[in-house]
């Protein structure tokens, strides 16, 4: 069964349907995790930063951490070291922002890390729904 297919999924999307701010912390790290896997199989992490899910990439961050995802954290960490102290949370910052780090380091800036990530060294997309079902079962 997929992760999509699974009850805990199922139940995720119900209360995403009531609102992203309403979740709980666990559950916007499980959303922003999986559309951090998604875009980055789908593209690189630069699709990852430039779509909307982009939003998201510090509640990635976040998940990855408290997940305990080491290797995978690295690869987001090192490409979130481009943007400076400060990531664009805003979409059409974080758009010109990226316009000028492919400017000074070449449109392939992010492709080692999303090749780290595409291998899947960590399940974390797995590891945050496995967290979810405990959550719901004490609930």
């Amino acid at each position: 069964m997929s992760i999509a297919e699974s009850p805990t999924w199922k139940l995720l999307e119900q209360r995403w349907d009531q609102g992203f701010d309403a979740l709980l912390s666990e559950e916007k790290e499980a959303i922003a995790l999986w559309w951090l896997e998604a875009e980055t199989m789908n593209g690189t992490l630069n699709q990852f930063f430039w779509n909307g899910a982009g939003d998201l990439a510090l509640i990635a961050k976040s998940g990855l951490e408290r997940l305990d995802m080491p290797v995978t954290l690295r690869a987001l960490q090192t490409a979130l070291d481009y943007f400076g102290a400060s990531y664009p949370v805003d979409r059409e910052l974080r758009m010109a922002r990226l316009e000028e780090i492919e400017g000074l380091h070449g449109a392939d800036v992010f492709t080692p890390a999303s090749r780290i990530i595409q291998d899947l060294p960590e399940d974390f997309v797995q590891a945050a729904v496995d967290r979810l079902e405990r959550i719901y079962a004490q609930a």
